[in-house]
């Protein structure tokens, strides 16, 4: 089990299920006898809201981290050099690349159902500034393994300690993507300025391959929140309309419980009436009887 490696798996997970990953891939080396490795994978820190957006972002959309990366590697050369055209011209691109690269690691974040505070994202900028200026820092931000915000004074080195899961997992410092140097077999041609823009020019690129692919993202995820919308909307008319169908029937009903309560009213009022008539016709019919009875009697005994 190489240790690196499954530091840069544990620190690309959310953050909510790295202690428990963490333990569970320690018990694993401790059953397969590794006491020491248990105990060092035991030991690997869990990383900060920031580190942890910076490692998605590392993992996740690799070449916004090289185009932070590559224009602080031109700011360096323009620097020696004392090209002062290429300063400025790469001064005034720094804005936009770290900006671009924040926004892209909230993205990230939120597409993982994570949110990026602003005091987070003010974090991660400061990490990605550090890394233009110091290319021990630039391999901490691309290791996928940052357990902590970096932060420079763009004088002294950038302060490394306990920054990365395994910090001897680290390469030793090289030339960054696209912007070789002089001493190299192959180096790309042309003044410090001109090979410091084309570096720009490459980010800028791939910048803008990246901002497309998520604009169609987005589209189509506008797309099918649309469809939702249109389907909950529907699901919502029809619901309406039957509890307006349903209302009216309510309406109805009372209406006619009303009217049939009143029907009952004038029948208790007639089953009355009709009982005290049935009442008297059995007195009338009782003394009918009775005189009956009596004028037979008469005309059996006339004297």
């Amino acid at each position: 089990m190489d240790l690196a490696a499954l530091a840069v798996e544990l620190c690309t997970l959310p953050p909510s299920e790295f202690t428990a990953a963490r333990d569970a891939r320690a018990k694993e080396a401790r059953s397969g006898g590794d006491a020491e490795l248990a105990r060092r994978i035991g030991r690997l820190p869990k990383p900060s809201a920031p580190a942890w957006a910076i490692n998605m972002l590392a993992t996740h959309r690799p070449t916004e981290i090289d185009a932070v990366l590559e224009l602080g590697a031109a700011l360096r050369t323009a620097q020696e050099e004392q090209d002062r055209t290429a300063l400025r011209e790469l001064g005034q691109q720094r804005p936009r690349v770290l900006a671009g690269a924040v926004e892209q690691a909230r993205e990230v974040a939120d597409g993982l159902g994570i949110r990026v505070s602003d005091a987070a994202a003010g974090e991660i900028e400061r990490t990605l500034r550090a890394a233009m200026t110091d290319p021990h820092a630039a391999l901490a931000v691309r290791s996928g393994q940052l357990v902590r915000a970096l932060a420079t004074d763009g004088i002294d080195a950038v302060d490394l300690d306990d920054a990365v899961a395994v910090p001897g997992a680290l390469p030793l410092p090289a030339t960054l993507p696209g912007v070789p140097s002089p001493a190299q077999p192959g180096a790309a041609a042309g003044t410090p300025s001109e090979r410091a823009l084309a570096a720009v020019a490459g980010a800028a690129e791939r910048a803008r391959i990246s901002t497309e692919a998520a604009v169609q993202e987005a589209e189509r995820s506008a797309a099918a929140a649309e469809a939702e919308l249109a389907d909950a909307e529907r699901q919502h008319a029809e619901a309406r309309s039957r509890r307006d169908q349903l209302a009216a029937d309510v309406r109805q009903a009372k209406e006619e419980l009303v009217h049939l309560q009143q029907e009952l009213a004038n029948a208790d009022q007639e089953a009355a009436a009709a009982g005290r008539g049935r009442t008297l016709a059995g007195r009338r019919a009782e003394r009918a009887r009775r005189t009956a009875e009596t004028a037979r009697g008469r005309l059996k005994d006339p004297g």
